[in-house]
């Protein structure tokens, strides 16, 4: 193939794309879709825009042609909100969430190994794997903060000092700008507690010695009952008659 013939090639692909690119444009001035901001009609049961479900799935959540006017719309008017109360009326009261140790003591490593799956695309897990745009992650519980080697750290967390403790990997793991502000690792993070442990759970799995979970916190006794005041004398006791009582107190 000569170069007359190569330039005609790249002149027709050239061309064909102007094309498309033209059209494209063509048909956006003649028909500009107006997506509204609000649902036509209410889902039962289901909120304007599940912001959990927003975050996690961000930014493919405005992808689809609508979406992204709707979840403006929910911004906009979101101090109009109303929470949603019960039937019988009485307050929404959200469960507290069990400390970090009972929260280990139940969690499933296997849940954790899938959770996992999601740090593989920064991150290799097995034994001598190498540093990709995050550290190794093979023995990381307890092992000291940004001492992995061949790996440049930030000088945020070349800083923090310390060592990777349960607690420490669980508040780094719900959100690691807020735990280390100026980390390089954009992780939004894991919201859910237990997701948490159950991450934490197998990532204990990955390394020679495993270290101990920390111990769960005890259960909350029951406050005991307050104590009934003795009677005074000359007192009257519930349904007995004045009369009796001064009978009784009397010289």
């Amino acid at each position: 193939m000569d170069r007359w013939e190569r330039t005609k090639i790249w002149v027709s692909v050239g061309s064909a794309c102007a094309v498309i690119a033209g059209a494209t444009w063509f048909a956006g001035m003649v028909v500009s879709p107006d997506y509204p901001q609000r649902r036509g009609y209410a889902v039962e049961g289901v909120p304007p825009v599940d912001l959990a479900s927003a975050q996690r799935s961000w930014p493919v959540l405005s992808a689809q042609p609508g979406e992204r006017a709707e979840l403006l719309g929910y911004i906009a008017n979101i101090d109009k909100a109303v929470l949603p109360v019960p039937a019988g009326g009485a307050a929404v009261v959200a469960e507290p969430v069990p400390d970090l140790g009972t929260l280990l003591a139940a969690a499933d490593p296997e849940k954790g190994r899938r959770a996992a799956q999601v740090c593989g695309s920064c991150h290799t897990l097995d034994n001598g794997g190498p540093n990709r745009v995050g550290p190794n992650l093979w023995a990381v519980v307890g092992r000291p903060v940004a001492a992995h080697a061949g790996f440049a750290y930030s000088p945020a967390l070349s800083g923090h000092g310390g060592a990777w403790s349960y607690q420490a990997l669980d508040q780094f793991l719900a959100g690691p700008a807020r735990a280390v502000p100026g980390t390089k690792m954009s992780f939004a993070g894991l919201r859910n507690p237990r997701d948490r442990a159950n991450l934490l759970a197998y990532l204990a799995t990955l390394g020679p010695s495993r270290l101990p979970f920390p111990a769960p916190a005890p259960a909350p006794q029951a406050a005991a009952p307050a104590a009934k005041p003795a009677p005074q004398a000359g007192a009257r006791a519930p349904g007995v008659p004045a009369t009796q009582t001064a009978a009784r107190t009397a010289p």
